[in-house]
């Protein structure tokens, strides 16, 4: 019996040095690379300094009816980003996407030029999948594990003499030469200043933060019917808010206005954190479609 015990002690002792030598040291070659493949491969930097994240925009399938014309189509992905700076980024992986709709998971799925705009154009898209859908709009991709707080918010069109601001001189409520936004906790005040021109203002807490002058019929060859800030499809340089985002729990919140240019459609933030907001003038989204 002292026999069989003895051998059966020195045999495990063997599985166990034998699963000892086949384990790596903590410090060797073969366990640094193990780490190395697990790590979280570095993402591309924010699209805007300050702001976690990219300014994407949901699909619609190849040939399926838009409701808006500059929304992209693609074969497999539900939301992109127009940019090829995702090339390096691994397939499969995870990111948080937020839309109208609210957060959804998404996958990375790669980076391929695909048919936009008119003609034989093309655009460099990096896809992502979700699982269901997402509303036609803009899409805040944020990184994988932030999404914590993360929320739309709504983005309603009211009267103008309701934002608690005075209207230019001659202008009321009922005039088609105003017109009017909140979202996000910001006022947007758009005001028809001559036959082409316009202006936005933007308002916090009935204090003027923000501005940006409209104009239309500045391109050679363009028409030039009176500015319309109620045409929605077609004017040219009349931004309206699409989307407001908070970015986080203690995050700042993103309003996305979109507008037309004659060369395809522009979109631009306004940002606030507390009591403090910006527009950001100096570089917007601009997605090329097609030269009127």
């Amino acid at each position: 019996m002292s026999l069989v015990l003895l051998l059966g002690v020195l045999s495990g002792g063997g599985r166990a040095l034998a699963a000892a030598q086949d384990t790596p040291d903590a410090g060797s070659g073969s366990a640094k690379q193990a780490r190395a493949d697990k790590a979280p491969v570095p993402l591309p930097e924010p699209r805007w300094k300050g702001l976690p994240g990219w300014l994407g925009f949901a699909t619609v399938k190849s040939g399926a009816k838009h409701q808006q014309y500059w929304t992209p189509e693609h074969p497999d992905a539900r939301a992109v980003l127009f940019s090829d700076f995702w090339k390096a980024v691994p397939t499969g992986t995870k990111v948080t996407l937020l839309s109208t709709a609210g957060v959804r998971e998404g996958t990375y799925l790669g980076t391929s030029d695909v048919h936009y705009g008119c003609e034989e154009n093309t655009a460099t898209l990096a896809g992502f999948g979700a699982a269901e859908p997402l509303p036609e709009g803009p899409v805040w991709i944020l990184p994988p594990g932030s999404a914590e707080g993360a929320t739309s918010l709504p983005v309603k069109e009211v009267p103008a003499n309701t934002l608690g601001v005075a209207l230019p001189r001659g202008k009321t409520a009922a005039s088609k030469d105003v017109r009017a936004f909140e979202a996000g906790g910001l006022s947007f005040l758009l005001t028809k200043t001559g036959k082409l021109r316009g202006q936005l203002t933007v308002y916090l807490q009935g204090q003027r933060v923000a501005a940006k002058a409209l104009a239309k019929g500045d391109m050679a060859g363009s028409e030039k019917t009176p500015l319309n800030l109620y045409d929605d499809k077609m004017e040219v340089d009349v931004p309206r808010p699409l989307a407001a985002y908070q970015l986080g729990q203690t995050g700042p919140v993103v309003v996305v206005l979109g507008f037309r240019s004659y060369e395809g459609h522009h979109f631009m933030l306004a940002v606030r954190r507390g009591d403090k907001a910006e527009l950001i003038l100096e570089d917007d989204e601009a997605l090329y479609f097609c030269a009127f």
